[in-house]
């Protein structure tokens, strides 16, 4: 199975819905072999690449237009969804950045076969750790712990390599529907769009595993047949 997902590290939502996934997969189907295959998308690509990280809170009530009160309690809410699914939502600490970088580095790490091992520490630097993600120390040192060649990874962050993909990923995800993150797409059949409830996890997967082509099976052993290439039949 195939699974194509449209995220952005500083979404929470997008850190719940992979929780998700991986949950409904390890209930639905522990034994089938899954291809992840992660797409960049930026919530706030108008963000300055080379500025300061700003406080997740303050951030909100620039762009939201919220009071600080509503900003905390929106996000107590999200944290609870978290914690229920094991994973540590700290708003207090998250600080926001721009996250082009940081998906060129996805790139890099999935070319390697190692996206999803770096996708789940770049959302736990950035959601519990309150690590600034746009910044290429922490960036090199959580690519050695996701097992990326340090030097490679260097090169990449003085680049501006898969700049390009990044921007064709967004391009290719509003191109199938997306309006928004995340977006998961099944073998290029079904699309969940947002962190939806376990249940939808689990029919979709159920329903893509339904829908799959089995391998050809030979029945009985080799009967008469022509010969494409001599001609002869027997």
């Amino acid at each position: 199975m195939k699974i194509e997902i449209w995220s952005d590290i500083i979404c929470p939502f997008c850190y719940i819905g992979l929780t998700k996934l991986e949950l409904a997969l390890q209930e639905s189907a522990p034994e089938v072999q899954t291809e992840m295959t992660w797409k960049s998308y930026q919530l706030n690509p108008e963000f300055p690449e080379d500025a300061a990280g700003m406080p997740t809170y303050d951030y909100l009530v620039r762009t939201k237009g919220m009071s600080m009160d509503d900003i905390v309690a929106m996000t107590g809410q999200l944290s609870a969804q978290g914690k229920e699914l094991g994973i540590a939502l700290n708003f207090d600490k998250a600080i926001v950045v721009n996250t082009k970088k940081a998906h060129r580095l996805l790139h890099f790490a999935q070319a390697q076969g190692k996206g999803t091992t770096l996708k789940k520490a770049l959302f736990k630097a950035h959601f519990t750790d309150g690590l600034d993600v746009n910044d290429n120390p922490t960036l090199i040192e959580l690519a050695r712990l996701a097992g990326l060649p340090e030097q490679g990874v260097r090169e990449l962050l003085a680049s501006d390599n898969y700049a390009y993909d990044v921007s064709q990923d967004i391009q290719e995800g509003v191109n199938l529907g997306l309006r928004g993150v995340p977006f998961f797409v099944f073998d290029r059949k079904y699309a969940i769009p947002g962190a939806q409830p376990m249940e939808v996890f689990h029919n979709t997967i159920q329903e893509c595993l339904a829908s799959q082509v089995t391998p050809l099976q030979q029945r009985g052993e080799d009967g008469s047949s022509c010969d494409p290439e001599t001609g002869k039949c027997e």
